[in-house]
């Protein structure tokens, strides 16, 4: 699957790969790419494997979560975007979370989308289906002044004991705080866009995911 990533991301310009490792971290196919080691793994989360990395989070960037799969039209759609800060929306979620799941909304997470491209709020539990306007995969994409946006909110919740111990109001403390709960916060503050995509990618989390995308593989092509 990173495989697949890294000759995406190369077939659409970016040279400079940054991998975040951990677990099985002599595995990661390191030619060509750059590792950061978040040794700390087993207790931290995303944000903070992120972080290990923060030296190249300035320029254009994309990161992506390492579980997905998707399109080079995926891909290019997301850093057309002109906006600082975007994330990429899959407005038709429901089919394939249907074939992953017996009731999609145990695994889906919330969207709601504001005015103008930008998300409202994300990645909450949902309560129904209509909490749930789009599905965020994973990818995202930042400018020059995005990278200093993220960086600058993730420095002020650090500096601040109340927010490194309930980061963003998520509940979670920094050292184990999500993805999502750093994009919400920005989308509360009005600096989150997203890209609304249609399929053209996948997400392994288990055996059941890993057999759906092998057979469906070529919607990529």
């Amino acid at each position: 699957m990173l495989q697949w990533q890294f000759e995406t991301l190369k077939s659409c310009g970016i040279e400079n790969i940054v991998v975040a490792t951990g677990y099985l971290e002599d595995k990661i196919p390191g030619e060509g790419i750059t590792k950061v080691y978040n040794e700390n793994y087993a207790s931290t989360n995303m944000i903070a494997s992120l972080f290990k990395g923060e030296e190249y989070i300035k320029g254009d960037v994309i990161i992506s979560y390492g579980d997905i799969i998707y399109s080079e039209d995926v891909l290019n759609s997301l850093m057309d975007n002109p906006n600082d800060i975007v994330i990429a929306s899959d407005e038709e979620w429901q089919p394939y979370w249907e074939s992953r799941c017996d009731d999609p909304l145990d695994d889906a997470e919330s969207f709601k989308k504001g005015e103008d491209g930008k998300v409202q709020s994300l990645g909450q539990k949902p309560e129904s289906k209509e909490d749930v306007e789009g599905q965020f995969i994973g990818l995202i994409k930042l400018s020059q002044n995005g990278c200093e946006e993220l960086r600058s909110v993730y420095h002020a919740c650090k500096d601040d004991q109340e927010c490194s111990e309930n980061a963003w109001g998520s509940g979670r403390s920094l050292a184990n705080a999500y993805m999502t709960d750093i994009m919400n916060y920005l989308a509360s503050l009005g600096k989150l866009y997203y890209q609304p995509i249609h399929r053209g990618w996948f997400e392994v989390d288990n055996k059941r995911d890993l057999a759906i995308a092998d057979e469906r593989i070529t919607e990529l092509d």
